[in-house]
């Protein structure tokens, strides 16, 4: 059946059943759109099968993180998994896990702090989800610095003088800045942080936008290693300027070519604005214990990603290769939950998405598909996307997919489709959108939801019908117990012996239907009531409290 609400989603439908039905190659199957026909059913009540599924955009997101991300997308498809994100995040970069999990951790942040503004713009306060007020800004590292300047394989040799000569005047007139500073406050702390700081960082700045540039010339291989040019004057030239004068006049002045065809640096000059917009953010007031570091809030953390994203995917041409390597830290000070990150990790990597489809920017194994052919309909598939929630937000996730997707993919026709283990979610939907999976002796089966029960239904019944548990909807350790005490109470003659442990067991079960049952067969098993009378009479008595407190 079609949705309740006409806000841009058409279809809510889920894919239930047992671990091992395969509800996930379903999903996969459905992203891929590889190598089978679908049905496809149409606005006017008509269905169309169909042996492609390219019309629509189908995008996959599942938190968790498998060893391999989909073999294919197909077209129009984009895999959003956990470790195609990693991946994705790195950019087919090779190298150690620890700097894989650097840049992921780093892009992820700012994928947060993105969200958590969209979400805090459109009003949706009735989520409770942490605000990032302030956010620590942090200067990160790389290889090619003031302190080991030497270390370019693939830099042109002839801009490998320019950036030699810019590091050694970060050097110079850092050192000379720092002094400047101390001698105007000798006492070298102000607020309870080192004035120096001031100039520390700021020149710190100056090294990694260095570095950067030198990571990203670096990554474009050993192709201009012969082919840089710079005018013939630049040493005299850089004697005069400033550090951020000499940047200035290296994307001006200098550039690469091939064949006859040169490429010009200036085409970049958005770094600019990004260090001047950092360096203003340079005060008193923003700094930490740590020279690399200072304090901002929300609108300058967004400023600053907004700028350095810009300067990246300038990058994004013929001539040189996005690089993943981060000049800038983020980390919020509000300690977040992990049922908060996976919150987060969802619904700002498909707003993150979103923001790509429309800016027609998306940089990852499977650009060169995820955003062809993209029209006006999405098939989003979540698989366990719900997973580690608290249960207050599984109880509410359907609805937070209701309310946030729509804004989020504004303008589209959205059909969604999840798979969940929870039955608090599969209460918000009607049977007849949601397809029970059977494991059987040929194979995995659509099963029969005649007698299913499932839209605003006893979480008991869920279980049961649903999710395909065994021995009811209590824990198997409980049930072994039960199991245990039935058949020693059944045993005849009864071992006398064991009263107490039995009556330790039925004093602990919180369940009145089953305590009293066991009490009423130990009265049986041993010809005395006098255990079972106390159990009513506690019973009685906290019902009667009950009573007088409504």
């Amino acid at each position: 059946m079609g949705d309740f609400n006409d806000n841009g989603i058409t279809m809510f439908s889920c894919l239930v059943g047992g671990n091992g039905v395969g509800k996930t190659t379903l999903m996969h199957i459905l992203t891929a759109s590889f190598g089978l026909k679908y049905v496809v059913e149409l606005l006017n009540d008509e269905f169309e099968l169909v042996g492609e599924l390219d019309v629509m955009h189908r995008i996959y997101y599942t938190p968790y993180l498998h060893h391999k991300t989909l073999e294919s997308v197909g077209s129009n498809g984009k895999d959003l998994s956990k470790a195609a994100l990693i991946r994705m995040d790195n950019h087919g970069d090779r190298g150690s896990l620890d700097d894989f999990l650097y840049r992921h951790h780093s892009e992820n942040l700012k994928r947060w702090f993105k969200f958590n503004h969209f979400y805090r713009e459109n009003g949706l306060k009735k989520i409770d989800l942490p605000v990032f007020n302030t956010v620590e800004l942090s200067l990160q590292h790389f290889d090619v610095n003031i302190h080991s300047p030497d270390r370019f394989n693939d830099t042109s040799y002839q801009i490998r003088n320019v950036l030699h000569l810019i590091l050694d005047k970060i050097k110079v007139e850092g050192d000379a800045s720092e002094h400047k500073i101390l001698e105007q406050h000798p006492d070298k702390d102000k607020d309870g942080v080192n004035v120096y700081f001031l100039v520390r960082f700021e020149y710190a700045l100056f090294d990694i936008t260095v570095g950067k540039i030198a990571s990203i010339l670096e990554k474009a291989g050993n192709k201009y290693l012969n082919e840089g040019y710079v005018p013939a004057d630049f040493n005299e030239q850089l004697q005069r300027l400033s550090v951020r004068e000499s940047i200035e006049w290296f994307l001006e002045n200098c550039g690469v070519f091939r064949g006859g065809k040169k490429y010009k640096f200036s085409n970049h000059l958005v770094l600019l604005n990004l260090i001047d917009f950092v360096r203003s953010l340079v005060k008193i007031e923003s700094l930490t214990e740590s020279w690399r570091i200072i304090v901002v809030n929300e609108a300058e953390a967004l400023r600053v990603i907004e700028l350095y994203d810009a300067f990246n995917n300038s990058f994004v041409n013929k001539w040189f290769n996005y690089d993943p390597t981060p000049m800038f830290g983020f980390e919020p000070e509000t300690k977040v939950s992990s049922g908060e990150q996976q919150f987060l990790n969802l619904f700002s990597t498909l707003y993150f998405h979103a923001e790509n489809m429309r800016e027609g920017i998306d940089i990852d194994l499977h650009s060169s598909d995820s955003l062809k052919g993209i029209g006006h309909n999405i098939l989003l598939l979540l698989d366990e996307g719900d997973n580690a929630f608290h249960p207050q937000w599984k109880k509410e996730y359907v609805k937070y997919l209701r309310n946030i997707i729509p804004l989020i993919f504004a303008g589209h026709s959205i059909q969604i489709v999840i798979t969940s283990h929870d039955p608090l979610t599969l209460s918000d939907l009607p049977k007849n959108n949601i397809v029970f999976l059977e494991k059987g002796p040929t194979g995995t089966a659509i099963g029969n939801s005649t007698s299913k029960r499932t839209f605003g239904a006893n979480i008991a019944d869920l279980l049961r019908d649903s999710f395909f548990l065994e021995d009811g909807q209590v824990g198997s350790y409980v049930a072994e117990l039960i199991k245990r005490v039935v058949s020693e109470l059944r045993e005849r003659p009864f071992n006398s012996k064991n009263v107490q442990y039995i009556e330790s067991i039925i004093n602990a079960l919180d369940e009145p239907i089953i305590k009293f049952k066991l009490a009423e067969m130990l009265s049986e098993a041993t010809g005395s009531n006098i255990f079972e009378k106390e159990a009513v009479e506690r019973e009685i008595k906290r019902l009667e409290n009950r009573r007088n407190q409504l």
